[in-house]
C-alpha cells in the first residue's frame, strides 16, 4: 500500500533523516528493519536498551589510551546506573556531568594505591571524529509500555537528541502534550542522557530541555545573527544538529540552575548561542584589539545573565590559561542577582556567592591580586586611588553589565588605572547611542546584537498592554487657602524647614497622598487584580515610603471586604461555578502582601508621626528572603508595594502587572516597564496599570526628542568642543570661589585643611553660604550647573587642580543640602494631608471607560527610547551665557515662598493636569507616536545591514557618493570602495590619538580618503567632482572625531 505523500512520516520525518544524512549522520529506519544483537543494526541487545554499547565501548577505547576493555565495561556500568530515589531530571543532570567531564573509573597505580581516572566519551576538539547515528521509528520498551520514537540522535552511542514529529497541519503543542509527556512516564530511560528535545511539524519547530514547560520551548531561527530567520525544521536541524554545533551545544551551552527546587535545565537560546560564539572569537583576538572585546547588546528579558555564564564557562573550558572574570554592576541588587546566578549554576566550585563579592575597595584589590575564577563587584568599589596597578601573569576579563551606565566616571577611571592589562566586554540591554564615544572606546563596537524587535518576534518577551484606571479629582472649597496658610504659620519653621516645605508643597504630593484618593485606588486595585487573579504577581509602585505602608493598609482592608463579597456569591451559584469560585477564594485567602522599601535613619519615629508602624514590615524584610519568594511563581507572596527598590535590576518572570502611582522620569519609567514583559509559564502578557498619568513623562520626553531628534538645536547650545567646555568649567569654578570669598570664606582654607580641620572648614563654608536665602540659592544654582558640566569630562581632562576644587565645593554643597534633607517637617506635612483630604473629591470613572484606555504597547522598545531620550536631554547643555542662566534660575527660586502661595489655584492646576492624563485620545496619540519613533529608530539601525554594509559609517560615506545616474554595476563598485575606504580609515584612526590636532595625522587621513576615492568609476566621478567628494568625506570623519 502506497504511503500518503503528506503524512508525518513522508513529509516531515523522512526529509529530516535525509537532511541529517547529508550532514554526516548515519541514518537507520528501525520500525521493522532493526536487527537486535551485538552485530545487529545498532548493536542493541534488547528494546529496553537506550545506550548503543557497541559504539560507546569503541569511543571509550579510542579516546582514553589508559583504558582496557574491563575499564570500558566499568565506565559503561557506572554511566548506566540510575538511583531509585532520583527524579528523571536528577538522573539526567548526573549523567550530563559524566558525559561532559568524564566518567569516573577506579584504577590502581604502580604502588597499588587507588586512583580515579575520568573517561572521556566525546572528542569535543574534533567533532567529526565522533560517530553520529540517527534512528528513525525506534522501538523502546519500558517497564509496562512500548513506545516508538520518531527519531533519536545518538553520538558515540549516547541518545542526545529526541525528536517528535507531527503532520504539517497539526499544532506542535500536541507533540508536547500527547507524546513527549507520555514518553517521560512510559519509557523514561530514553531521556536519561538527553541533551534536548525537538518538536516539529516541518513548518514550525521548537526545542527545549527536560523539565521545561512548553512555554519555554523556543524556536531556532538563524544560523547567523544576520539571518532574517525561519522557524522551519530545516533551519533548526542545520543550526543544532550540525556535528560541530551539536557537540558545542552539549559541552558549553547547557546549565542546571539550582536556584529553585527542582532545578531548571537551561539550554542557550538561538541568539545566546550565536552571540556567545561571536564573543568567544573576540576573546581569542583580544591581544590584537588591545583588550577591547566589544559590546554585547541583547535586549532586556533575553537572558543576558545566562549569556555571561555561558561565555565565561566556555572560555574557561576551551581556551588556554586560567583567567579571572570580574563581573561589574552598578547596583547592589543586580550584583547579588548575577553572583547568585553563577553560584546556582555551579560555576563557583561550591564557594558561596557572598564570598566572591567584593565587600570594599580594599577587598576588591586583594581579590584581584589572587587568581580566583570569579569576582563580583560594584563599580563603586574601585575607590582606592593609591593602590598600585595590578598586572598579573594571567588574564583578567571584565564583564561590565549595563555598560552604558557603569563605564564612565571616576570609578571607571580608577579601574582602568588599576587593571591596565585587563580585557573588557560591555553587556547592555540597550543600544549604544551614536554619540556614546566613551562606551565604544572602552569596549569597541558591537560583538553581538539581539534587539527588541527580534526578541518580540522570537517570543523572548510577551505582549505588553497599558491601561489607565485613575478616577478624576476635584477640589471645590477655596477656604483651603486659609487653613493651609494657618498651618504653615503655626508650624514656626526654621530656614532649613522652610526650604524643604517649598519643595513638598509645590509638587502636590499631599494631593496624591490624600486619603479619599488612596482609598479609591485601593478599591480599584483589589477589584482589578482579583479579576485577573490567574495571571501572575503584582507590583504596586507608590510615590514614597510612607505611602507604601498607607496603601498596604488600605488594600488589606479592601482585600478582606472583597473576600467576604466573593463568599456571599457562593450562595447563588451552581456546582461548577461554585467550585471555580472556591478556588478563587482560596487564592485570595492565601495571597500574601509585603512592603519593600530601603531603611533610613529614625524611620520608626518618622512612620509613627504619620500614625503608621514600620516595624512589622521591616521585620519581614529582614527575616525573610522576600526577593526569592517573589520570584517563585508558586509562592503565595503575590503583591509587593515599592517606591524605588526592585524597579530596576530585579528580574521577576512571574510578574504580570505593574500598578503605577508614582511619577517617574521617562528613562526610569521605561526601564521599569521593560520588566513586565518577561516570559514565564502560564503568562500570556504583561500589563501596565496607570493611576497617576505616567504617559505624561513619555509624551514630554517624546516632545523634547522630536524637537531635536539628533539631540541638538542651535550649534552654540551643544557641547562639541572639549576645550571650550573645560574653559566654562574653569570660569564657573572661579565664579564660585570668588562668590565664597565675597561672603567671607576662602576655599583655600578647606583645600589646605587636614584631619578634623576639614570638617570644621566644611561647616564654616556651609554657614557662610547659608547666610541669607538668596546666598544659599545662588550658591546652589552655581554648584548644580558645575556638577552638570563635569558629567561630560573625565578627571584627567580637567586636571587635578580643578577637580580638587570641584570636590571641595561639592563637600560644602552636600553639607548644606544634608541640613535640608534632615529637616523634620513630618508633623506639618501630616496636617497638610489631613486638610487636603477633607477637600479633595473623587469623580467615579466607569469600568467601561477604564478598559477603553487599554492599548497594546508591545511594539515599543522602551529601553531603547529611554536611552535616546536621555541622550537628547543630555545634549541640551547650554553653556553660552552662564551668568544669565544663573540669574534667571535665581529669580524663579526666590519667587517660590510657601507663605505667598495661592494653594487653591495651585491645586486646581495640579488636579487639572492630573485629570488631563486620563484622556483616551491623548494616551493613544502618545503611544502611536512612541511606536512610530521606535520603528523609525529600528529602521535606521538596520538600513545599513540591508545595504550590505558592516557599520553605519560605511552607509554614510555611500550616501555621500551616491548618484541617481549610477548603473547597478557602478553601485556595486561604489559600495565596495566605501567598505574598503572606511575599513582603511578606521584601522589608521585606531592607531592615532587626537589626530585632528596634528597636521601630520590630518594629512595621513586625507591621503587615505584620496587614494581610496580614486578607485571610484571615473566616468561617474571625474576629477572635478572627485575633489568635492574627498573633501566631504574627510570633513565627515574630522567633525565626527572632533565631536568625540
Amino acid at each position: 500500500m502506497a504511503k500518503n505523500r503528506y503524512s508525518e512520516e513522508e513529509a516531515v520525518q523522512k526529509p529530516a533523516g535525509e537532511l541529517l544524512a547529508s550532514m554526516g549522520w548515519e541514518v537507520h529506519y528501525c520500525f521493522d528493519e532493526e536487527e537486535l544483537g551485538c552485530a545487529g543494526t545498532l548493536g542493541r541487545e534488547s528494546y529496553r536498551d537506550v545506550l548503543l554499547k557497541r559504539d560507546l565501548e569503541y569511543a571509550l577505547l579510542e579516546l582514553n589510551e589508559w583504558m582496557d576493555e574491563a575499564d570500558a565495561a566499568e565506565a559503561i556500568k557506572t554511566l548506566s546506573q540510575a538511583f531509585v530515589g532520583d527524579s528523571l531530571l536528577q538522573t539526567n543532570e548526573a549523567k550530563y556531568k559524566m558525559l561532559r567531564d568524564g566518567i569516573p573509573v577506579r584504577k590502581l597505580d604502580a604502588n597499588g594505591a587507588p586512583r580515579t581516572e575520568l573517561a572521556q566519551v566525546f572528542d569535543f576538539d574534533h567533532p567529526k571524529m565522533n560517530r553520529f547515528v540517527a534512528a528513525e521509528e525506534l522501538w523502546v520498551h519500558g517497564p509496562l509500555h512500548r513506545r516508538r520514537c520518531d527519531l533519536v540522535g545518538f553520538v558515540n552511542g549516547i541518545p542526545l537528541v529526541f525528536m517528535e514529529f507531527k503532520r504539517h497541519d497539526k499544532d506542535i503543542r500536541s507533540a508536547y502534550n500527547d507524546n513527549y509527556t507520555d514518553y517521560q512516564d512510559t519509557v523514561p530511560q530514553i531521556f536519561h542522557f538527553n541533551a534536548f528535545v525537538i518538536l516539529s511539524n516541518g513548518l514550525r519547530s521548537r526545542v527545549g530541555t527536560l523539565g521545561s514547560p512548553y512555554e519555554f520551548f523556543n524556536e531556532w531561527k538563524r544560523l547567523s545573527e544576520e539571518d532574517a530567520g525561519s522557524v522551519s525544521l530545516e533551519t533548526m536541524l542545520r543550526g543544532m544538529c550540525d556535528r560541530e554545533a551539536l557537540l558545542d551545544l552539549f559541552q558549553n551551552f547547557i546549565l542546571f540552575d539550582h536556584f529553585d527546587t527542582p532545578a531548571a535545565k537551561i539550554m542557550a537560546r538561538n541568539h545566546q548561542y550565536l552571540g556567545v560564539n561571536e564573543a568567544l572569537e573576540a576573546y581569542k583576538n583580544r591581544k590584537l584589539n588591545d583588550g577591547k572585546l566589544g559590546v554585547f547588546w541583547h535586549t532586556q528579558g533575553s537572558g543576558k545573565s545566562y549569556s555571561m555564564v555561558f561565555l565565561a564557562e566556555k572560555i574557561r573550558r576551551t581556551q588556554p590559561g586560567s583567567p579571572t572574570f570580574l563581573i561589574l554592576t552598578d547596583r547592589e541588587e543586580l550584583n547579588k542577582q548575577i553572583s547568585e546566578t553563577f553560584e546556582s549554576c555551579g560555576c563557583l566550585a561550591g564557594i558561596p556567592a557572598a564570598r566572591c563579592r567584593a565587600t570594599s575597595g580594599v577587598d576588591l584589590a586583594d581579590k584581584l591580586k589572587g587568581n580566583p575564577s570569579y569576582i563580583f563587584s560594584l563599580i563603586q568599589k574601585f575607590n582606592q586611588t593609591e593602590t598600585n596597578p595590578i598586572i598579573p601573569d594571567h588574564d583578567i576579563v571584565v564583564f561590565s553589565d549595563e555598560a552604558h551606565r557603569s563605564n564612565n566616571g571616576i570609578f571607571a577611571e580608577n579601574m582602568a588605572r588599576l587593571l591596565p592589562t585587563a580585557s573588557k566586554m560591555g553587556f547592555t540591554g540597550t543600544p549604544l547611542l551614536s554619540d556614546d564615544q566613551l562606551t565604544a572606546r572602552t569596549f569597541g563596537g558591537y560583538v553581538s546584537v539581539y534587539d527588541f524587535g527580534r526578541a518580540v518576534a522570537d517570543g523572548a518577551t510577551v505582549p505588553l498592554f497599558y491601561e489607565n484606571r485613575s478616577d478624576r479629582l476635584s477640589i471645590e472649597n477655596p477656604e483651603i487657602n486659609d487653613e493651609l496658610l494657618q498651618a504653615v504659620e503655626d508650624a514656626d519653621l526654621d530656614p532649613d524647614q522652610v526650604d524643604k516645605v517649598k519643595g513638598q508643597l509645590s509638587h502636590g504630593i499631599h494631593i496624591m497622598m490624600s486619603e479619599p484618593r488612596l482609598c479609591a485606588i485601593a478599591r480599584d486595585f483589589v477589584t482589578h487584580y482579583t479579576g485577573i487573579w490567574e495571571s501572575g504577581k503584582a507590583m504596586f509602585i507608590c510615590v514614597n515610603k510612607v505611602t507604601c505602608v498607607m496603601m498596604y493598609n488600605y488594600v488589606q482592608e479592601e482585600w478582606a471586604r472583597a473576600i467576604a463579597r466573593e463568599k456571599d456569591k457562593l450562595k447563588s451559584m451552581g456546582q461548577q461555578e461554585a467550585l471555580e469560585q472556591q478556588r478563587k477564594i482560596a487564592w485570595m485567602e492565601s495571597t500574601e502582601m509585603a512592603v519593600v522599601i530601603s531603611q533610613e535613619q529614625n524611620e520608626v519615629a518618622r512612620f509613627r508621626a504619620w500614625g503608621l508602624d514600620i516595624e512589622p514590615h521591616r521585620r519581614k524584610m529582614e527575616e525573610r528572603n522576600l526577593d526569592d519568594e517573589f520570584k517563585d511563581a508558586d509562592n503565595p507572596f503575590r503583591i509587593v508595594f515599592v517606591c524605588a527598590m526592585w524597579l530596576t535590576g530585579f528580574d521577576v518572570k512571574p510578574l504580570s502587572v505593574m500598578y503605577f502611582d508614582k511619577p517617574l522620569k521617562a528613562h526610569n519609567l521605561m526601564q521599569a516597564i521593560a520588566r513586565a514583559n518577561r516570559v514565564a509559564k502560564g503568562k500570556s502578557n504583561g500589563l501596565i496599570v496607570d493611576y497617576v498619568g505616567v504617559v505624561k513623562a513619555l509624551r514630554q520626553a517624546l516632545a523634547d526628542y522630536t524637537r531635536n531628534p539628533d539631540g541638538g538645536g542651535d550649534p552654540e547650545d551643544v557641547v562639541i568642543d572639549k576645550d571650550e567646555l573645560i574653559n566654562h568649567i574653569r570660569e564657573l569654578t572661579e565664579q564660585i570661589v570668588s562668590f565664597m570669598n565675597e561672603r567671607g570664606f576662602d576655599l583655600e582654607t578647606l583645600l589646605a585643611a587636614c584631619g578634623f580641620g576639614k570638617l570644621d572648614a566644611i561647616k564654616d563654608a556651609a554657614d557662610a553660604m547659608s547666610a541669607t536665602d538668596e546666598v544659599k540659592k545662588r550658591f546652589g544654582i552655581m554648584c548644580r550647573m558645575l556638577f552638570k558640566l563635569y558629567r561630560f569630562v573625565t578627571r584627567a581632562e580637567v586636571g587635578e587642580d580643578l577637580a580638587y576644587r570641584r570636590d571641595a565645593v561639592r563637600a560644602v554643597y552636600n553639607q548644606i543640602n544634608q541640613r535640608r534633607a534632615t529637616a523634620d517637617t513630618t508633623e506639618l506635612m501630616r496636617q497638610v494631608r489631613d486638610i487636603v483630604s477633607e477637600h479633595v473629591e473623587i469623580g467615579k470613572t466607569t469600568e467601561q471607560a477604564k478598559e477603553g484606555t487599554r492599548f497594546d504597547i508591545s511594539g515599543i522598545d522602551f529601553d531603547r527610547l529611554g536611552q535616546e531620550f536621555a541622550r537628547a536631554k543630555q545634549k541640551h547643555l547650554i553653556i553660552s551665557d552662564l551668568r544669565s542662566v544663573i540669574e534667571e534660575w535665581l529669580e524663579l527660586a526666590l519667587a517660590d515662598n510657601p507663605l505667598r502661595i495661592d494653594f487653591y489655584k495651585r491645586y486646581e492646576e495640579i488636579i487639572s493636569a492630573y485629570n488631563k492624563e486620563q484622556d483616551k485620545a491623548l494616551i493613544e496619540k502618545t503611544f502611536n507616536d512612541l511606536m512610530k519613533l521606535s520603528e523609525d529608530l529600528d529602521e535606521k539601525q538596520r538600513e545599513w545591514v540591508r545595504e550590505g554594509f558592516q557599520n553605519q559609517q560605511q552607509m554614510t560615506v555611500f550616501e555621500m557618493l551616491f548618484k541617481d545616474t549610477l548603473t547597478p554595476s557602478e553601485i556595486r563598485k561604489v559600495k565596495s570602495v566605501c567598505i574598503e575606504m572606511v575599513e582603511a580609515i578606521e584601522k589608521r584612526l585606531s592607531e592615532m590619538v587626537h589626530w585632528t590636532e596634528k597636521e601630520e595625522t590630518c594629512s595621513q587621513v586625507w591621503t587615505i580618503v584620496r587614494d581610496e576615492a580614486y578607485k571610484l568609476p571615473e566616468s561617474s566621478y571625474p576629477d572635478d567632482v572627485l575633489s568635492g567628494c574627498i573633501k566631504q568625506i574627510y570633513d565627515y570623519f574630522y567633525s565626527r572625531d572632533l565631536a568625540a
